[in-house]
């Protein structure tokens, strides 16, 4: 496995861990990653984590660090209000959170986490709303 792919599988893990039994706010029922077909009536609310870039920053002989950026999408009823969504993404960031994942460093000092966050509601007949946050970490690779 490259840290790449060690990255990746445990951001899925520690999303599947949310839940008010791990001491998170919300009961989250499926994480469906990237390339999973989720149902059209999956039970709610569920995240869809996808990465949307990975990009080499700077090198160093063979090692890289470089940049992914993955979006992670907590999906719920609409009937849902903000303040649950802002449960959700409160869980999301304290589970994927600096320092809780593996192989996370710069190549030089930095920030190795940046995070922002969109709030999309029901729109005209929609079922759902969501919460998006797009997270970038950067990691070293050697190749």
């Amino acid at each position: 496995m490259t840290r790449g792919t060690e990255l990746s599988d445990e951001i899925l893990k520690r999303l599947e861990a949310i839940s008010p039994a791990n001491d998170y706010h919300t009961k989250v029922e499926r994480v469906y990653g990237f390339g999973e077909r989720k149902p059209d009536k999956a039970p709610m609310p569920y995240i869809l984590a996808r990465i949307a870039s990975d990009e080499i920053e700077e090198t160093v002989g063979t090692t890289a660090s470089r940049a992914a950026r993955y979006e992670i999408e907590g999906v719920m009823p609409r009937s849902a209000s903000l303040q649950d969504l802002q449960l959700l993404h409160h869980d999301i960031l304290k589970t994927l959170g600096t320092g809780q994942l593996p192989h996370v460093r710069p190549l030089k000092s930095g920030w190795p986490f940046e995070e922002s966050a969109e709030y999309e509601p029901d729109i005209e007949g929609s079922t759902t709303r969501s919460v998006t946050s797009s997270i970038t970490i950067r990691y070293v690779e050697k190749y």
